[in-house]
Parts: structure tokens; sequence; C-alpha cells
């Protein structure tokens, strides 16, 4: 086994430990410590590591935080989510309410920026209500995945996707938000009916907006919508995403009037080391088994045939939450190009990874945000998650690949 190799097991190891491995590492530094041991053990060159590091994907991620560190700084979400929330007049409809805005949020911002937001609020009025805690922090969980699958946009691995694949923003939303759509309405189905009886009979009257009215902070806001706006108008008409969220976050923080230290704190630079080092890794470990990887590859097969797709969404499916959604995203994206139809195939990849965050509580960070920030109040266990995020993936895996492979079969894809 290859040096390269070994050095990627204990990085992948160290990363699914977190904070529990012997040295206390975060993923961030296991991520980092992966890549300084690539460069120190021969894997990589210095200059190979360097050219591993996408710098479209980490530009991507820097300006989209800094576009919603300005906006949350506002109170907009915080406003917003307060007023849909507390004028649900039944559990069902709260629970489509959560679904819906949460899944409809993350396809504009990053699904764990909608799951650290919306965590405390949920609990809040879901307490007040006298609800069942557990069925509502599932539905914001998965329906953040699930909304993130619809733009390029929505999570790390689908930006890593959109600058890879050469699909246009539009393009993409086209065909997957009837996809997300219809996944979000099956999904609402799934933990209704899971949570039945917990969700019959609940006096929603308990459910009441916040002592105090939370204010709008009205430059800030209008400025940070007004600039997100510009973004996401520049990718439509065909400007780079990284160059497009860079500069509508330079001039933003121009235009806000504040110090810039303020808005910089909140960018999460320990999630853009992740991904630097991360790059890496991954391109050790491509040096070290690229024959080998090939052939597992290639054995799924290179044509856009059903059985082919059945078994690429699969192994997507096993392997995201195997190695992780980002790291086996980018493992796979060296092979795309070989297939008979790659537009098709990453859109499948897109898919099916984002979909796979489902399965289990660790299967996405968006689902660990969730626990963690719920686990003073009402903590949510491997099992409540898995017993729901089963079928939930399964199914929506299914229809959503059923439904790309009916839109590649009328040449939309």
């Amino acid at each position: 086994m290859h040096l390269g190799t070994l050095v990627f097991i204990l990085t992948y190891i160290l990363i699914c430990l977190g904070e529990n491995s012997p040295r206390k590492l975060d993923r961030p530094t296991a991520a980092l410590l992966g890549a300084v041991l690539m460069v120190m053990t021969g894997s990589l060159t210095r200059v190979e590591a360097a050219r591993a590091i996408d710098l479209s994907t980490i530009s991507l991620l820097f300006g989209m935080m800094v576009l919603l560190s300005v906006l949350i700084q506002s109170k907009t979400p915080v406003f917003f989510a307060h007023r849909a929330l507390g004028r649900c007049q039944s559990a069902h409809k709260l629970l489509a309410g959560v679904i819906f805005a949460s899944g409809i949020a993350s396809a504009l911002m990053l699904n764990d920026t909608v799951c650290l937001l919306g965590t405390p609020i949920l609990l809040e009025v879901v307490i007040q209500a006298g609800l069942p805690a557990t069925p509502f922090l599932l539905a914001l969980a998965t329906s953040s995945n699930i909304g993130s699958a619809m733009t390029l946009i929505g999570n790390p691995q689908n930006m890593i996707i959109g600058h890879l694949s050469g699909w246009s923003w539009s393009g993409f939303v086209l065909r997957m938000l009837p996809i997300g759509l219809v996944c979000l309405v099956v999904d609402w189905l799934i933990i209704s009916f899971m949570f039945r009886k917990e969700l019959a009979a609940v006096d929603m009257q308990a459910v009441c907006m916040p002592d105090k009215e939370i204010e709008i902070k009205r430059k800030p806001a209008t400025r940070s919508l007004i600039m997100f706006a510009a973004f996401i108008f520049a990718i439509i008409l065909g400007a780079p995403m990284d160059f497009a969220a860079v500069a509508a976050a330079a001039l933003l923080l121009v235009w806000v009037n504040r110090p810039p230290k303020l808005t910089l704190e909140m960018v999460d630079w320990s999630l853009l080391l992740f991904f630097a080092g991360l790059f890496v890794v991954v391109e050790g470990l491509l040096k070290a088994d690229r024959t080998i990887l090939e052939a597992c590859l290639n054995a799924l097969g290179t044509h856009s045939g059903l059985g082919n797709i059945v078994r690429w969404s699969a192994t997507t499916v096993i392997g995201s939450n195997i190695f992780s959604n980002v790291p086996f995203v980018l493992i796979a994206s060296h092979w795309i190009d070989k297939v008979s139809d790659p537009k098709f195939f990453w859109l499948i990849l897109s898919l099916t990874s984002t979909l796979a965050g489902n399965l289990t509580l660790f299967g996405s960070v968006a689902n660990v945000i969730v626990a963690q920030r719920s686990q003073s109040k009402s903590p949510l266990s491997f099992w409540d998650f898995f017993r729901v995020g089963v079928p939930v993936t399964i199914i929506t895996t299914a229809i959503g690949v059923g439904m790309l492979w009916a839109f590649h079969l009328l040449g939309w894809v």
C-alpha cells in the first residue's frame, strides 16, 4: 500500500472521530495534518499540493460567507423565521412550513448556515407550543439537505461540481428545482406519517411571538439583499460564480459602512481550511492509487443505461457515507468526463451525493449542527435520525434519479 493511501486513511479516520480523536483534533486540523503528511512523505511535491487546492471553490465559499454574515447581522433571517413559524395553526402545517422554508432557504444559502440559524429558532417555537422537538429537528436537517440539491450554491459539493461540470447556474436549477420540490413533499409525507401520533391533537395556540419584537437593521439588510440579488443575477448571466461571489462580498464590505472586522470574524475560516487540506489529501490518494480507483470506477460502467445509473447512484450514496460526500465527489470528479454523457452524470453525482447526507446523523455537517445545537434542550440520537433517514434517503434518491432518467430520455439532459 502506498504512503499516500495510508495518509488518506489516517486523515479520514481522524475526520470521522473529530474531537473524539486521541489528540482532540477537529476536522479542519485533521485535514491540515493530512495535507502536511502528504508532502512530508513525498506522496506529493509542494507544487503538486499547491495546484491541488481549488481556489475557485474556496473563493466561492468565502464570498457566500461574507454575504450571509452581513444578512445574519441584520437579523433578517430570524425576523422572518419567527413570523412564518408563529402563524402556523396546526402541527402538520408547522412541519410543512419548516420543511419548505428550510429547503428553499438552503437552495439560496449554504445548508449548514440554515441549520445553524434555524435550530435555536425552531426549538424556541416548538417548546413554547409543547410540541415534540424530534420530528421538527429531523425536518430541518433532512429538508436542508434536500433543498441544497436544487442549486450550485446550496452545499459545498455542489459548488465543486458547479466549477468542474460546465453546468450554468440557471441550467442546473431548471433541472434540479422540480426534483427538489417533489422530494421535499416526500420528506414531509414520511415524517408526518412516522410521527403522526405525536403530532395529533396538539394545541398550537401556545405558539406566540417573542416578548420583544425583533427589529431588522434596515440598511445592512437592504444592502446585503441587493448584493445577494446582484450575485445571483450575475451568475445567471454567465459570470464565473467564484469571481461574482468575491466581487459582491468586496462591494458589500465597502457599501455596508461598518468595520469589516465584524463581518470577517463571522467567516468560517476553519471550513475553508478544511477544504484546502481535503483537496491536497484527495490528490495524494489519486496519485498513489489511481489505477485501483480507476478500475473500480470502470467496473460501474461508462454508459448512461439504466443499470449503470442505478449502480452509480448506489455507489455514490454508499461512498458519500463512507468517505463523506465532499471527499467522494472530489474522487469521482476525476472520472466523470470519461463516461459517455458527462453532463448527465454530473447531475446524478450532485443529486445522489447530496441526498446521501440524510442516511445517518453523520451523513452531513448540517445534521451534526442540528444535533449539537439541540443537545441541551432536545437531544437527537443516532437512532432517531437513522429510522427516518433510511426511508427518506431511499425514496427521495429513487424518485430523484427516476426523474433525471426521464429528463434524459426526453432529451432535456
